[in-house]
């Protein structure tokens, strides 16, 4: 059997043992050298337990000598140059470089700023002012909002006053509750960062100005679910429509099904076939009043009288309500930083990744003047030059990107960001001279992939094609290959319980008749005849109890849902010779480890192996 093993060589910590000042070698094979820190930087990436014994030490010195002898041939015979290797590596490496291109100590902080912000709602209300073609008299209009509001004025008033938002008659500027990422991460920060009953900062955000108030905090409310039954308004009269919402509503109350009410009446295309049912949200989703009415069911099963959305009637029912855990594991951990990286906040990681990238590479700025032409340096990337011809075509591609009037950013700020580019992509292609920890990473991958591709060609391919070898090597060690305690028969996998107990009942019957009666099962039962040694089967104990035959009693297959028993029609007792094909994946096993041993007895004439007893007995001093 092939497998694509090696042994997992990454940078690591030393976790027991002293720093070195200079490298000690511990074994040298040929003209090759490996240091003492080399080795153990290996050896605690593997074993991170604690202390090794000697014993423990020199077996795995012989594993990380052969590895690299193997590695060795390998390089030698220029298999890191065949083509499928090369792109192997290459998909690696672009699959594993974008964990590297954010900076980790501040997606760290934004994970654990969302996990604390996770545990509470705030409930805001909102002042909106387009900055338009005016964007000083968009400001001079909420800085006065603003004083308004400080000055002791009702928040109501002063958003109906000075609030741009569509929705601001209605709501007299109340948005409701939200919750951590129910917002732009700017906005967010206002909400959280704001005292309750506070007056937040004025924020200048895109095109608009905004201002918050936080009316109340409160423990999160977690997520919710719930299925709805939703009448569409439209065109239709509306006492129609409230008419039949009350009936199906009545209908709810006496015993009818809310599922099948929703396939039946539900206008929400998205959710009626799922009889209503809505995916988990948080707070801050819906409208506020919807989701008023949704916090006042209680228990799961609750429904709600007919509600009148601006798109028609609703009837909820609660299905579940799932606080935030109070305890975070590593899976809500791992879900939080997911969404973080899919929010507008990870472009501080990405800031800060930038910073970094441009520090390592030296970036230097050279001022534009006014006399540049297309040879002009406009930046400097250690040796790499950045030029003003380099710039405006990429400036003229952005203008061919940019979407039919969208706004162009200035020429100084496109400058900068392409030359942001440039040098993200420089780290980006020379990332393992600026970070070792991706080094290793890549360094373990592609040793992997030499030595799997020395494998298959000195001895799984080799083994499985040598019939002759297999057959000889079988002759000469045929004493090996017997069988355990065995029998012959039927193995019966059925799809549950009750399928088992029909099948079971009809066997029973005429158990020599199998093929024919479970060629009526051959949908929900999966039928395997041959040889088996008892310790094979999910049941071994049961099996060893049958009599030739006779039908073991269905069993629970363990980690499934699946029902198992055997018909056996032969018992076999222990030691009975294998023939070469039922010994043939033993044999070929075998035949590859020797095979291996025959391979690593020649590496070690061509590269002698010699370690440094000193250096070996100075481990555990």
């Amino acid at each position: 059997m092939r497998l694509k093993k090696w042994l997992p060589l990454v940078t690591g910590l030393l976790l027991w043992l002293p720093v070195f000042t200079t490298a000690q070698t511990l074994f040298s094979y040929g003209k090759h050298k490996v240091s003492k820190e080399e080795f153990l930087k290996a050896y605690t990436k593997n074993n991170p337990e604690g202390k090794a014994t000697r014993s423990e030490l020199e077996e795995y010195l012989e594993l990380y000598v052969r590895y690299r002898l193997k590695i060795q041939w390998a390089l030698d015979q220029q298999l890191d140059t065949l083509p499928s290797v090369k792109m192997d590596g290459e998909s690696f490496r672009n699959q594993i470089a974008g964990h590297y291109l954010s900076d980790d100590s501040t997606l760290q902080v934004l994970v654990k700023q969302a996990i604390s912000r996770a545990t509470t709602d705030r409930k805001i209300a909102h002042i909106y002012v387009a900055k338009g073609t005016d964007s000083a008299q968009a400001l001079k209009k909420i800085s006065a909002a603003k004083t308004a509001l400080e000055s002791g004025a009702s928040f109501e008033q002063v958003a109906l006053q000075f609030s741009e938002d569509p929705a601001v008659v209605q709501n007299k500027g109340t948005i409701g509750w939200i919750t951590v990422f129910g917002l732009p991460y700017a906005l967010e920060n206002l909400a959280y960062e704001t005292p309750v009953n506070g007056i937040s900062p004025l924020l200048s955000a895109g095109q608009a100005f905004h201002l918050f108030k936080i009316l109340d905090s409160r423990p999160a409310q977690g997520k919710t679910s719930i299925a709805h039954i939703f009448l569409e308004l439209g065109k239709k009269e509306e006492a129609a429509v409230r008419k039949r919402a009350d009936s199906i509503y009545q209908a709810i109350r006496a015993g009818a099904a809310f599922s099948k009410l929703a396939q039946a009446f539900s206008e929400d295309d998205g959710s009626y076939l799922n009889g209503g049912e809505l995916p988990p949200f948080t707070v801050g989703t819906y409208d506020a009043g919807f989701e008023d009415l949704i916090s006042k069911l209680e228990k799961p099963g609750d429904v709600s009288p007919p509600y009148k959305s601006s798109q028609g009637y609703h009837i909820i029912q609660l299905l579940s309500k799932q606080g935030v855990t109070d305890a975070p594991g590593e899976e809500y951990q791992e879900e939080m930083r997911n969404k973080v990286l899919a929010s507008d906040r990870s472009q501080l990681t990405t800031d800060m990744a930038y910073r970094k990238a441009a520090r390592l590479t030296g970036l230097k700025l050279i001022p534009v003047t006014d006399n540049r032409n297309a040879a002009s340096l406009i930046a400097t990337i250690g040796k790499r030059e950045i030029t003003e011809g380099g710039f405006q075509l990429y400036r003229q591609e952005q203008a061919g990107l940019r979407r039919e009037k969208e706004q162009a950013p200035s020429e100084e700020q496109e400058r900068m960001n392409y030359i942001r580019q440039q040098v993200m992509q420089h780290y980006l292609q020379n990332l393992e001279a600026y970070n070792p920890l991706f080094a290793a990473q890549l360094k373990e991958y592609r040793e992997g992939t030499l030595i799997f591709e020395a494998m298959q060609q000195q001895v799984w391919d080799k083994a499985a094609s040598d019939e002759a070898g297999l057959e000889n090597y079988y002759r000469q060690h045929k004493q090996r290959y017997t069988w355990k305690e065995s029998f012959r028969g039927v193995l019966f996998t059925c799809s549950d319980e009750a399928t088992a107990a029909a099948l079971y009942q009809q066997l029973e019957k005429q158990p020599a008749n199998w093929s024919a009666i479970a060629t009526g099962f051959r949908n929900t039962v999966v039928v395997d005849s041959g040889r088996y040694e008892y310790e094979q089967l999910p049941f071994p104990a049961e099996a060893a109890k049958i009599v030739a035959g006779s039908l073991s009693r269905p069993l629970p297959i363990p980690e499934s849902d699946q029902v198992g028993f055997i018909y056996c029609w032969e018992k076999l007792a222990a030691g009975l010779p294998r023939s070469f094909q039922e010994a043939r994946g033993y044999i070929l096993n075998d035949y590859q480890t020797q095979l291996e041993e025959n391979w690593i007895l020649d590496l070690k004439k061509t590269f002698p192996v010699k370690v440094n007893k000193a250096v070996l007995n100075s481990f555990n001093r």
